[in-house]
């Protein structure tokens, strides 16, 4: 069993945004994926890009997922821990989003509604789920590595040598114009 432990902070939306953002660099990254198009989640967003502009805040949400000592750095072993983390969290962010009127980011990585199938957008369908999927702060060209290091003081770590690294990292947030929004996180 996974040990999670989530960090909340609530900032200013416009200089995260100038601090973190860089768009078309990320976009670059997101095209050398396999999965860019493919996903709901992912890139190209195109139209259905929230627009973060009017919202004055941006609360982060990151939780810090403790691996075990020897856990194998693959997709079988990693994609459940993820998703267990995504199903436990990703709710609490949409809540916040209803709550604050704002616009979620969710996780990066494999869309936790949809299991053993293939995304409906690789056949060119709508998302099956759309009141539950959003893309990722990464989707919309943040850099969550600096994100993690520099916001909550937690670097991100990497898997190497075939093992997973300590811990894993998700970012997520809602971006809102309510100055003291923690609460409706659950967090004081």
């Amino acid at each position: 069993m996974e040990h999670y432990t989530s960090y909340i902070k609530t900032i200013d939306a416009h200089d995260f945004a100038q601090r973190y953002r860089n768009a078309a660099y990320f976009e670059g990254l997101c095209r050398q994926c396999p999965n860019y198009g493919r996903r709901w989640g992912c890139p190209p967003i195109g139209s259905d890009c929230p627009d973060i502009q009017p919202f004055r805040y941006v609360t982060l949400l990151l939780v810090k997922i403790d691996i075990k000592q020897g856990t194998p750095a693959d997709t079988a072993t990693l994609e459940p821990i993820i998703r267990s983390a995504r199903e436990l969290f990703e709710p609490r962010l949409l809540k916040a989003e209803r709550d604050l009127d704002g616009r979620a980011c969710l996780f990066t990585g494999m869309c936790p509604h949809c299991p053993g199938l293939e995304c409906a957008r690789v056949s060119g369908e709508p998302c099956r789920h759309p009141g539950l999927v959003r893309p990722s702060l990464e989707a919309l060209g943040f850099n969550l590595d600096a994100t993690a290091r520099d916001i909550f003081g937690i670097p991100m770590q990497w898997c190497r040598d075939g093992q997973a690294p300590p811990y894993l990292t998700l970012v997520g947030g809602v971006f809102h114009n309510e100055e003291h929004a923690n609460e409706r996180f659950g967090y004081k």
